[in-house]
């Protein structure tokens, strides 16, 4: 009878842990970015009051912002170039940019990168392409 019993004690906590280790694995950190301003493909009528409005919303939560402003094709003349820790589900970037010292007819790129996880291993990226008249 003690056989028995072990037996069983066993085969019910064997039975609890298959159950228990076969949850359903929660999905991942999303993240969804919304370039609400400049629009992609826009033509902006002030170049001295050009205002960047970017939602960054996380599923769970934000690790690492980072956004970056540059004239088409020079990468390396970096007009806004954020870089933030932020650990709230939303992030909202709202600025004013003057880019009044660029000729009429340039274009501008704008790139927004925000981490899934804190190594930032994996990443969502948006992007918008934007000129002067």
């Amino acid at each position: 009878m003690k056989k028995f019993n072990f037996y069983l004690l066993f085969s019910i906590v064997t039975m609890g842990l298959l159950v228990t280790s076969c949850k359903k694995e929660e999905p991942g950190n999303e993240i969804t970015i919304t370039i609400e301003e400049p629009l992609n493909g826009e033509t902006i009528s002030d170049c001295a009051e050009v205002h960047v409005h970017i939602d960054i919303v996380a599923t769970d939560e934000n690790h690492s912002v980072e956004v970056i402003l540059h004239p088409e094709g020079d990468v390396a003349d970096k007009i806004l170039d954020l870089d933030l820790h932020e650990h709230d589900a939303v992030v909202n970037i709202e600025q004013e940019v003057d880019l009044c010292s660029y000729p009429a007819g340039t274009c501008f790129h704008m790139e927004v990168e925000a981490c899934k996880d804190h190594d930032c291993a994996e990443k969502e990226t948006a992007d918008v392409e934007f000129c002067l008249p």
